[in-house]
C-alpha cells in the first residue's frame, strides 16, 4: 500500500528521471533485480539509476542531498559482502559510461569512465604494449569503478 509520503517521493523521482539524458526506473522487476549483489544480502533500493555522464551524476546528488537519501554506486555487481544493496538510490554507471577516453602509453596511463569492464579494457591495452592489473576472476564483467570502490 502506497502512502503520501510514498507517492511524494515517486513524484520527484518522475521529476528526477525527465531531468536526466540517462534513464530511472523504480518498477518492482528493476528493484528486484537490484537487491542484491554476488553476495547473500538482498535490500531493495528506492530507484535504480544509469546515467550517462556527470551532468547527470550532479542532478542525482543534487536530489538526493534534497530528498535525504542515499546513493550507491553500482557497476557490475560483483561484489561479495553487500556493497552494493541499499535502500537508497542505485546509481549503475556499467550502461552508459563504460568508454575509454585516453590511453596515454608514452607515461603509461588511462582515462576512462567508471563503467569500463577491465578484460575489455586489457583488450586496448594490449595494442600498446600495457596491462591493467589486478587479475581478478570476474575480469570479463567487474567494472574500474566498482574495482576502485571495492579498493581491488
Amino acid at each position: 500500500m502506497q502512502t503520501k509520503e510514498s507517492n511524494t517521493i515517486f513524484s520527484h523521482l518522475d521529476s528526477l528521471g525527465k531531468s536526466l539524458d540517462g534513464d530511472l526506473s523504480y518498477d518492482t522487476i528493476t528493484r528486484t533485480i537490484y537487491a542484491t549483489d554476488a553476495s547473500v544480502y538482498k535490500e531493495f533500493p528506492l530507484a535504480v539509476i544509469w546515467p550517462k555522464g556527470v551532468s547527470d551524476l550532479k542532478k542525482i546528488i543534487a536530489f538526493a542531498s534534497k530528498e535525504k537519501t542515499s546513493i550507491t554506486i553500482r557497476a557490475a555487481g560483483t561484489s561479495l559482502a553487500g556493497q552494493v544493496v541499499t535502500n537508497g538510490m542505485i546509481v549503475d554507471i556499467s550502461r552508459y559510461m563504460k568508454n575509454i577516453i585516453e590511453i596515454n602509453e608514452k607515461e603509461m596511463w588511462v582515462r576512462v569512465e567508471p563503467g569500463v569492464v577491465l578484460d575489455e579494457l586489457n583488450m586496448q591495452l594490449k595494442e600498446h604494449g600495457l596491462f591493467f592489473g589486478p587479475e581478478t576472476s570476474t575480469s570479463n564483467r567487474c567494472n574500474l569503478g566498482g574495482m576502485v570502490g571495492n579498493n581491488s
